[in-house]
């Protein structure tokens, strides 16, 4: 089951890693947004559907003493990148995304981006870089986040692990789907992903709107239930 989701304030994880967005926290149309921060980059994942930036930006500024540094974006829906061009113009941070999602984001599509679906504009904005697979973002001498491929959601999605504390933590935004052609959704591929994440075998999955799992069981779990869910 997903833990307790603070309604008032950035939630810890682990060392270095909160939760500091998402419905409760930012706003109702948001997705679960989480920083990784350290000495040497602190990197928000996921930014929510736009007009709740900067209180995003207010919960990230409380648990850091330099200005963000990267805003790494799962995939192009506009409930994780609506915001990135307002944290882009108030931080400065470098924008990361897949190449293969990087069009919705730099046209600011409505029918892949999903803005339609919230009645909502994307405003557009251009990566400083494109993700590939097996990158690795340094954010502490001891801790590197790196980006692992999943294409099935979008063709362009992503997730990323890093080794905190001990355990292995998975930021592993909507792994649950939706799945639609406008999307360009692929289930074959998404199977495919979710195996990849299995084999990773995390020991806490940072989900996009579900929550916090742990432990390592309670994550192949939810994981094996939205395989069984999509069969």
């Amino acid at each position: 089951m997903p833990r307790d989701i603070s309604p008032a304030a950035p939630r810890k994880i682990a060392t270095g890693v909160h939760m500091v967005g998402g419905p409760d926290l930012s706003d109702p149309r948001d997705c679960l947004s989480y920083l990784v921060a350290g000495s040497q980059a602190q990197v928000l994942i996921d930014c929510g559907a736009g007009p709740s930036a900067r209180r995003i930006l207010d919960m990230v500024s409380g648990l850091l003493d330099q200005p963000l540094s990267h805003l790494l974006l799962t995939h192009a829906h506009i409930d994780h990148i609506g915001g990135a061009a307002e944290i882009q113009r108030l931080t400065g941070c470098k924008v990361l995304i897949h190449g293969l999602d990087a069009p919705v984001l730099t046209s600011g599509d409505p029918l892949r981006s999903a803005a339609s679906w919230y009645g909502l504009r994307l405003e557009t904005v251009q990566p400083d870089a494109l993700l590939t697979d097996d990158d690795i973002l340094q954010v502490r001498e001891d801790v590197a986040l790196r980006i692992v491929h999943t294409p099935g959601h979008t063709p362009g999605s992503v997730c990323a692990w890093c080794e905190v504390d001990g355990h292995k933590i998975l930021f592993g935004q909507d792994i649950h789907g939706p799945f639609s052609p406008a999307f360009g959704s692929d289930l074959g591929q998404w199977r495919s992903s979710m195996q990849r994440l299995l084999d990773l075998e995390a020991d806490v999955l940072a989900e996009g709107h579900h929550g916090v799992f742990r432990p390592a069981a309670e994550v192949a779990h939810f994981i094996r239930q939205q395989l069984s869910a999509h069969v």
